[in-house]
């Protein structure tokens, strides 16, 4: 179970960290918060896949319990992580909403991101086939974190869209929803994992 584990988070990381460089490309040359954003949640996503890594590496030679306990550990880091990171989409978006700064869409930018969607859905795709073959806390966290980052990863293109149609932040606004909707589910994951560490 934890080689299949460290193979799926491993592989995690790769492709994480290439969706970071991506977004942050398009997010520094459009100047758009959401999409920059976006960037900081897949870095983020890289770090959680890394801590599972470890966590899978450290569970291969404990009982079955102490390896429950691992991964339900580095599920509670990694949903820390990703909550933080909603609040700084929070912040950020109070912050553009005060001070709007001009956007620069082109096709070109919306594709890429379009190409980033897709390759979220394949990623969750991954985390549900390796889930199957062994069934863990911290692949599931996974696989609703890639389908969630495919809503929020929409809403941050609809945000670099909108803004070239409205005279608004609007990118200020959908960074806000995307920050609140990781934030809650974050924490809601934080809460489930605190719970089954007291308990065990």
């Amino acid at each position: 179970m934890n080689k299949i584990g460290i193979k799926a988070t491993a592989l995690g990381a790769i492709f994480n960290t290439v969706l970071f460089f991506a977004k942050f490309y398009v997010g520094i040359s459009t100047n758009s918060l959401s999409i920059y954003c976006d960037a900081i949640n897949n870095l983020g996503d890289t770090f959680a896949c890394l801590i599972a890594v470890l966590g899978f590496f450290l569970a291969r030679k404990v009982t079955e319990l102490k390896s429950q306990k691992i991964q339900s550990l580095c599920t509670f880091v990694i949903s820390l992580i990703i909550a933080a990171t909603g609040a700084y989409f929070v912040y950020n978006g109070l912050q553009r909403l005060m001070y709007p700064l001009r956007i620069a869409y082109s096709e070109e930018y919306a594709y890429i991101i379009i190409a980033t969607v897709f390759a979220k859905i394949l990623m969750g795709l991954m985390y549900m086939a390796f889930n199957k073959k062994a069934s863990s806390p911290v692949l599931k966290a996974m696989i609703l974190d890639s389908f969630l980052d495919c809503a929020v990863t929409i809403f941050a293109l609809m945000g670099l869209f909108l803004i070239t149609k409205v005279n608004f932040a609007a990118d200020g606004i959908f960074a806000i929803i995307i920050g609140t909707a990781v934030t809650v589910s974050a924490v809601k994951n934080t809460i489930e994992q605190s719970k089954f560490l007291i308990n065990n």
